[in-house]
């Protein structure tokens, strides 16, 4: 029998609240769905109507020409062409008292693919290169500013009744079924003291709660009966897109298969490289991500980070804002920069970027007054860690000195 969302919203004893146990969004009547456009809009047009205004909507039938629709229909194929590439995968570890602890590992996509049906594991990784060529580019995010500020892409999977648990992110997300159901509830990012919300970092808009969403405590988190939320199920081939910020849940039904794609927040829109015509099918490998994962990690996209693609780099991370926080910035510096003690922490090379006087925010100005020598060196750290191999090598001479002065320590 298909799953019924939203569900029922009913009163069980007197003395209970509504929905007390019950998973998310049987505790109040939602607002009604989230706005649905029929026809998917150009970029130009997402940005003014959705994107600027922070308005979330679903896109019908937004990626149905992909070769992705065809050939990965069937694990056999996904494990012949893809099954060597590595990929991270959220495995059930433990249970405590009502939640289900998880770890995140790297493994084989082989390995995943002869797992998922029997244990509990879904694939939360960062989109490898090679897969890339047969997923699709939305069209509503293929150029102009929008496209500039493309953060990163992520695949999921798993063979359905997954649940996640109530987050939100700093950047903007448009999320497209392949294959499978997803239902998703959307809340106000103003709303987030009612789920007991966690910050990523101090001022972030990206963030998670400690709520089961599948037997909400009613007594614990008393303001859900107040909250307004909005509702809507995804089939293949549709998209939502969820503003920075806004709280969201998802549950899976059936061998789902999703992408994610993160892109900045920006204040304004510039149309260079659109046309009025576009194709029914691009790659997503054509587009131009900050980010791209290989070998089972996150890294930099570019290999040789240069001091106007830092810059560039900055700036995103500034979002639509006035102030890029240290906060913000070691947090991301932590996303992509292997932890070594080789390297300098995310604090420190954010130091590199002010006059060294402890302050800890960058305005729009004071990037601007950076000079290439001071990028560059900042832009060097950065290169160091993308450079992993060579990082290893560093850290296994450094291991060698340690262990020489130990034995001469020993001699004497």
């Amino acid at each position: 029998m298909e799953a019924v969302f939203p569900g029922p919203v009913y009163s069980q004893a007197p003395s209970l609240p509504v929905g007390h146990m019950r998973p998310l969004g049987w505790q109040r009547k939602s607002d009604g769905p989230i706005t649905e456009t029929a026809e998917v809009p150009a970029t130009q047009e997402f940005y003014e109507i959705y994107v600027s205004r922070q308005k979330p909507c679903v896109l019908r039938h937004a990626v149905v020409e992909a070769p992705a629709f065809d050939t990965w229909q069937e694990d056999t194929y996904l494990t012949d062409r893809y099954g060597h590439l590595n990929v991270t995968v959220t495995v059930k570890v433990a249970r405590r008292k009502d939640n289900v602890v998880t770890a995140a590992q790297s493994m084989k996509l082989k390995n995943f693919l002869f797992n998922y049906m029997y244990d509990e594991w879904y694939l939360a990784s960062g989109v490898p290169r090679d897969m890339m060529e047969e997923l699709p580019l939305p069209v509503s995010i293929r150029c102009g500013t929008v496209s500039q500020r493309l953060v990163s892409a992520q695949l999921w999977m798993s063979s359905g009744g997954t649940s996640s648990r109530v987050h939100s992110h700093d950047d903007h997300l448009l999320h497209c079924v392949l294959f499978g159901r997803r239902d998703f509830i959307l809340v106000e990012h103003k709303y987030n003291k009612a789920f007991d919300f966690q910050e990523d970092f101090p001022g972030s808009l990206g963030g998670h709660s400690t709520m089961n969403t599948e037997m909400v405590n009613a007594f614990k988190f008393k303001s859900i009966l107040r909250t307004p939320w909005v509702w809507s199920t995804l089939y293949p081939g549709d998209c939502i897109f969820v503003p920075a910020g806004y709280l969201h849940q998802v549950r899976s039904y059936g061998r789902s298969i999703s992408t994610t794609i993160e892109f900045a927040p920006l204040s304004s829109f510039d149309n260079t490289g659109c046309t009025l015509i576009e194709e029914e099918f691009v790659p997503l490998a054509n587009a131009s991500f900050l980010l791209t994962f290989e070998n089972g990690r996150v890294k930099l996209a570019d290999d040789e980070l240069s001091p106007e693609r830092l810059l560039h780099l900055l700036q995103v991370l500034m979002g639509d804002g006035e102030l890029l926080s240290q906060a913000r910035f070691s947090q991301w510096y932590d996303r992509v920069v292997p932890q070594t003690s080789y390297l300098p922490d995310g604090d420190e090379v954010f130091a590199m970027l002010t006059s060294g006087e402890g302050e800890t925010t960058l305005t729009h100005s004071d990037l601007l007054t950076l000079t290439t020598q001071e990028l560059q060196k900042v832009a060097d750290v950065f290169n160091l860690a993308n450079s992993i191999d060579e990082l290893e090598e560093l850290e296994a001479e450094e291991e060698e000195r340690k262990e020489q002065r130990e034995m001469r320590r020993e001699e004497l």
